[in-house]
């Protein structure tokens, strides 16, 4: 079985493309591992190209974020599978978007978008949702029928989630790296979107805390809005962190005393399995996707009632007995959530759809899934950026153009292999790419 995975779809929304590399990581091992089957990382303008139908027996979307229905190029492949991932604004509407200059534009291209899964979905094998919520709601707004959906939760990586052995070293050497007040905090992992993620009433909620007595402070870390900038410089004890790397974010959860969490829309809430792995509770929403995820490890409020989630931050805040029993249960049901338990269930739908071939050849297959996978990463992720200053300076145009697999292949073992854009899609290919490194081209 040769497994097309399209990884580009959503390259510029770094929690989608978490999603990508976690899922492609697993797998790629599980495909070492069984040897049953072949998964090659693809970009989406390869669809349409020739016939993907041979080179292809099952092409899989991971991280479909938001309501947009494919091109229509991928109606010609067979045995499609769509992961989308949240359809906050098809639900909310302009409720949860925090331009309402640009809603009108946006509301059309909804209006666009929804008819064409209703019309195209008897050409989808399957589609893969993370929660029994999240399926409801596929099938309510865009008319995903239930038999077509399977549930396979996100994972989380236990190798680097992990919880902190001494959590006042860590925090001082946290407030010391980022010359914050050396104080216990909460922590909001956000993204630009404030509307969605409910930050107007986090900071309302948190301001009536400190105003109770409430001792910690509360980090928000993620590419925010303008907004909410201009918002935080009148409230006492909030520190916008932006965004900061996978590194500095697990020290940053590790540190953290909870996470503040109550959006009015999470499809499943990657940020909540990470802080239970690191043994850190949670206050989120009572609705959508939460409750399934966190279960008793975190206190569910309703987003829309202040009052509320400024009761619970002072409960967590104040409370140690009920702190210590969230963490432990954090802890424990975090242990439910794996991407290698994603991976796994992944391929049983894989197998499911596609029947076995007895001519094909592992060896032969994987060659040519490797070669593949290595273009698609140098293509797709190679470029300077001002995030990264150890990114390479010169492109590697010339040595995609003219097939240089030499050129492509030093740059993965001296780059890519270590940068975290691009190494769990080259880490299940090191022996490969090792042994080819000794080979003249």
């Amino acid at each position: 079985m040769r497994v097309g995975f399209v990884v580009d779809w959503n390259t510029d929304i770094s929690s989608l493309m978490v999603l990508a590399r976690n899922m492609f990581r697993e797998l790629a091992k599980l495909m070492n591992e069984k040897k049953s089957f072949t998964i090659t990382a693809i970009s989406k303008n390869f669809l349409g190209i020739g016939d993907i139908n041979q080179h292809f027996d099952l092409i899989h979307f991971p991280n479909l974020g938001g309501y947009t229905f494919p091109n229509n190029n991928i109606l010609n492949a067979k045995n499609v599978i769509l992961s989308p991932s949240g359809i906050d604004e098809v639900i909310y509407r302009d409720q949860v978007f925090p331009d309402k200059k640009r809603w009108p534009i946006i509301e059309r291209v909804i209006n666009k978008e929804v008819p064409r899964w209703k019309q195209n979905i008897d050409k989808i094998k399957a589609v893969h949702v993370v929660t029994k919520s999240e399926l409801n709601e596929m099938n309510e707004y865009l008319g995903v029928p239930l038999e077509k959906m399977t549930i396979i939760p996100h994972g989380v990586n236990h190798d680097v989630f992990v919880p902190t052995k001494n959590k006042d070293e860590l925090k001082n050497k946290i407030c010391k790296n980022f010359q914050l007040e050396e104080q216990d905090y909460f922590i909001h992992i956000s993204e630009r979107n404030w509307a969605r993620k409910n930050i107007p009433r986090i900071l309302e909620a948190f301001s009536e805390a400190k105003k109770c007595g409430l001792t910690q402070n509360l980090i928000l870390v993620g590419k925010v809005h303008p907004f909410v900038i201009k918002k935080v410089k009148n409230i006492s004890g909030v520190k916008i962190m932006g965004w900061v790397s996978e590194e500095h974010l697990i020290e940053l959860i590790q540190g953290s005393h909870g996470i503040i969490l109550p959006s009015i829309h999470e499809g499943f809430g990657l940020p909540l399995v990470e802080c239970m792995a690191c043994g850190i509770p949670s206050i989120t929403s009572n609705k959508h996707g939460p409750p399934e995820v966190v279960g008793n490890s975190g206190i569910l409020v309703d987003p829309y009632n202040i009052m509320e989630i400024k009761d619970a931050i002072l409960e967590l805040g104040k409370n140690k007995e009920l702190h210590s029993k969230l963490s432990k249960n954090a802890l424990i049901r975090s242990k439910d959530f794996s991407w290698k338990n994603t991976a796994s269930s992944l391929l049983q739908l894989y197998e499911k759809i596609v029947t076995p071939q007895n001519s094909w050849n592992f060896e032969n297959s994987f060659e040519v899934s490797a070669r593949r996978t290595l273009t698609t990463v140098c293509q797709l992720f190679p470029q300077k950026d001002d995030e990264n200053p150890y990114a390479p300076t010169i492109p590697l145009i010339e040595a995609l153009l003219s097939f240089n697999y030499k050129k492509m292949i030093d740059w993965a073992l001296q780059y890519g292999l270590t940068e975290p854009k691009t190494r769990d899609f080259l880490l299940p290919l090191e022996t490969w790419l090792r042994n080819k490194s000794e080979i003249k081209y």
